[in-house]
């Protein structure tokens, strides 16, 4: 067992491929001991699903940012809980909206409370070349992300012509001038040039998640099945009030995955085979507003599946 365990920082914004870069990653450590902790805004992690074997030891830290007051405490308690397992790399994937300015403050009490201490090898951050730009304008914990980091993936560069890529890049420069920008597709990085580029920066800050500024989050769950169509319907009748949706929904003996961002809807088949995790539709839907929208949510799914018992809750 080797003293210190390799930590990662893994941010991005809602539906910049975080979890795929994620994914990818863990498919180059699969020989090597990892843990992955996952840290969701709403009560219900449909992304630990994706990152789910048999290899890997998961903790899920839901309900808010691991970074805010509200969830700091368990974050530490999960990082000590991690320091005693026999791992060797630690990967923790932020929540969308998390703002990871006080990381190096919190790895400093994790060193007061353990024998053993974790090397933070550095922030990646995931960014979706299609909405940045939109999004950093107006989202603090977006711009702190990139602040915060010292290796950026540039995803989804397909999608967008080579001007906006230089806008992009230009602005990604401008709040970070020291971070290694690297453009791809599918969230796809070599191992190598992580390793190479990735370094610990020293800024540091005040993170911006405050328990009063969260954003809403709820939680859709039905054990009976729901056709393609319905859930088409219910997709655009909310996608304008949500900056994502996403889950899986069972279609009798089929399964469907819903990603659904302000730019792009992908409601696909899909093969869930790991059935002991997740065995009826689950969506969540992200609030674009810190505003209630629990009543929209109610009257979509009234009009779009009515002959349906859905539970809907926010968390």
């Amino acid at each position: 067992m080797k003293d210190k365990i390799d930590l990662y920082i893994v941010s991005g914004f809602l539906g910049s491929g975080k979890t795929t870069f994620l994914k990818n990653m863990l498919f180059n450590f699969d020989k090597k001991k990892t843990g992955v902790l996952v840290n969701e805004f709403g009560a219900v992690n449909i992304d630990s699903v994706r990152l789910s074997g048999d290899t890997i030891k998961m903790v899920e830290i839901n309900n808010g940012s691991i970074f805010c007051s509200c969830l700091k405490g368990d974050f530490i308690k999960a990082l000590i809980a991690f320091s005693n397992e026999d791992i060797e790399y630690l990967f923790i994937e932020n929540s969308g909206l998390a703002d990871p300015s006080n990381m190096r403050q919190i790895l400093k009490e994790i060193s007061e409370k353990t024998n053993k201490t974790y090397e933070y090898k550095g922030a990646i951050c995931v960014v979706d070349a299609t909405s940045f730009l939109k999004h950093v304008a107006v989202l603090p914990p977006v711009q702190n992300q990139v602040a915060h980091s010292s290796f950026i993936v540039l995803n989804k560069t397909d999608r967008v012509n080579k001007e906006q890529i230089t806008d992009v890049t230009n602005k990604l420069k401008e709040i970070n001038p020291h971070a290694y920008v690297y453009e791809t597709i599918y969230a796809e990085v070599p191992l190598s040039v992580l390793d190479e580029k990735l370094t610990v920066t020293t800024h540091e800050g005040e993170t911006s998640n405050k328990p009063w500024n969260r954003i809403s989050t709820y939680a859709l769950e039905t054990e009976e099945d729901v056709s393609i169509e319905e859930l088409t319907r219910f997709v655009e009748e909310i996608k304008d009030f949500a900056y994502r949706i996403k889950g899986y929904v069972k279609d009798k003996k089929k399964w469907i995955s819903v990603d659904v961002t302000e730019l792009d809807v992908r409601i696909n088949e899909t093969s869930l085979t790991r059935r002991d995790i997740l065995k009826h539709t689950r969506l969540v839907v992200i609030s674009k507003s810190t505003e209630c929208i629990l009543d929209k949510i109610k009257e979509t799914t009234k009009n779009t599946m009515p002959t349906k018992s859905i539970e809907i809750y926010e968390g």
